[in-house]
């Protein structure tokens, strides 16, 4: 394989700008839902606006309290992809590294909150090892599987489907 055949490295982050999108679309749909249903039942439209903001801040606040801190919420490079290999933010302050030859499963599961789920066929060939449970997290059910939360991630799901589609061995 020549330099001009090999796929380019991929850096997945964290997307503020993702984020605030998300925030500036949702409130306002949910204020207007609210005010609509106020003039459906007789209502001032503006009689409880401010519910649904503090509704929202509550459970967006909320939510990293409620999953384990190795369930991810890592400001640094979550996810890179390379020719040679995935490389994974992990549990603590460490990067995963796994060759594309040692990846057994890997696929985008899950809605609402979607995962990256990538399961090795040998830990012990993680750079570094990787121990029974170390990634425990919600919804982990293997004990060596990896998830990574994939929420605001830039440049996006498709394209790390596509990727993965296209790097994994058939």
């Amino acid at each position: 394989m020549t330099t001009a055949d090999e796929p380019p490295v991929i850096e997945f982050r964290r997307s503020l700008g993702r984020q605030v999108g998300f925030l500036a679309t949702a409130v306002p749909v949910a204020a207007l839902a609210l005010a609509v249903v106020n003039l459906a039942s007789g209502d001032p439209w503006w009689d409880g606006l401010w519910l649904p903001l503090t509704w929202f801040l509550f459970f967006y606040l909320s939510l990293p309290m409620s999953r384990p801190p190795s369930a991810g919420n890592q400001a640094r490079l979550p996810l890179r992809l390379t020719a040679d290999h995935l490389q994974v933010a992990g549990p603590g302050e460490r990067t995963l590294v796994i060759e594309w030859s040692n990846v057994a499963r890997a696929e985008i599961s899950g809605r609402w909150q979607t995962f990256l789920v990538i399961e090795p066929a040998d830990p012990d060939r993680i750079r570094p090892p990787l121990a029974r449970w170390e990634w425990a997290g919600y919804g982990q059910s293997r004990p060596y599987e990896i998830r990574v939360p994939l929420a605001y991630l830039s440049p996006g799901r498709d394209l790390l489907r596509r990727e993965l589609a296209r790097r994994l061995p058939a």
